[in-house]
């Protein structure tokens, strides 16, 4: 596959995992913003809105812009409501599971283009963090790392556990017990360790790191709900 069409993927599934975390019918960044976003061209983001616009995942409407259609979108599993603690425990596990590995696989298998495209998700996180919760660009960072594993399947599954249990997480922002500063200190050295062992291409660091991020995470949100 040549460097156009890895490109135009990335561009598909980055678009895609943001879909999933908007409501139907909501209307979607202009091309410039969403290249802006991911570090991708338009042309790349011109390719990939075609192709979700021949999936039925968006629309456009001339003179209007292009709107989300989540009753469209494909997926690997049906996924169950989460309405409890022990219901997102559940999901979290699975989550924790996949994308340990996941970032496993992205540090043996990046290109340097795969890595800069991650650094940058990294670095818009963590000026997103400045004045919000940066949940977009957090969502954009795992995307990242999961197009780093060159494996569609395990991008496509990420992005919907992903959008899954961030969608619930959010609820808890409100009560969460970091303060913005705290919250951006953490994302600076918990991603920047997944980001370190990717870019030195050890697996077994990546894997450890991305397990050691979850886990943190997890006690932080669970603890604050049970408050």
């Amino acid at each position: 596959m040549d460097s156009d069409e890895s490109r135009s993927a990335i561009a598909y599934r980055q678009i895609a995992g943001y879909i999933d975390n908007v409501a139907d019918g909501a209307r979607l960044p202009p091309e410039a913003d969403f290249a802006e976003m991911f570090g991708l061209s338009r042309a790349s983001i011109r390719e990939a809105l075609a192709r979700l616009r021949a999936e039925g995942i968006v629309r456009s409407r001339k003179g209007s812009g292009t709107f989300a259609i989540r009753t469209g979108a494909p997926e690997m599993v049906r996924l169950s409501a989460i309405s409890s603690l022990r219901e997102l425990a559940q999901w979290h596990e699975v989550r924790l599971a996949l994308e340990s590995e996941v970032a496993a696989l992205s540090a043996d298998r990046r290109t340097e283009d795969d890595l800069a495209r991650l650094q940058a998700a990294q670095e818009a996180l963590l000026a997103s963090l400045l004045t919000g919760r940066g949940e977009r660009e957090d969502v954009a960072f795992h995307a990242a790392l999961a197009v780093c594993a060159h494996n569609p399947k395990l991008s496509d599954a990420l992005g919907r556990l992903t959008s899954h249990i961030f969608s619930w997480g959010n609820l808890s922002a409100q009560r969460s017990v970091l303060t913005m500063a705290e919250r951006r200190e953490l994302i600076a050295l918990e991603h920047g360790a997944i980001v370190a062992a990717v870019a030195a291409r050890d697996g077994d660091r990546a894997r450890a790191e991305m397990r050691r991020h979850l886990l943190a995470g997890r006690m932080r949100v669970l603890s604050d709900l049970q408050t």
